[in-house]
């Protein structure tokens, strides 16, 4: 299933996490582009992230 939209929660350091979208995802090597907030693209794999709000459901909150 593709993580394209779904909100994330991921590492950007030791002891630090972030939250953003995802507008990337691979879905045969798992790799994932996330942008935050500050519209900082993060570059991970989705083993490394906990789903917030899947894909899905983003529309369902929208407006």
């Amino acid at each position: 299933m593709s993580l394209v939209n779904a909100t994330v929660e991921f590492q950007t350091d030791l002891d630090s996490f972030g939250e953003g979208v995802v507008i990337a995802h691979d879905e045969e090597t798992g790799g994932l582009v996330i942008r935050d907030d500050e519209g900082i693209h993060w570059r991970g794999v989705e083993d490394h992230v906990e789903v917030i709000l899947p894909p899905n459901e983003q529309a369902a909150h929208a407006g």
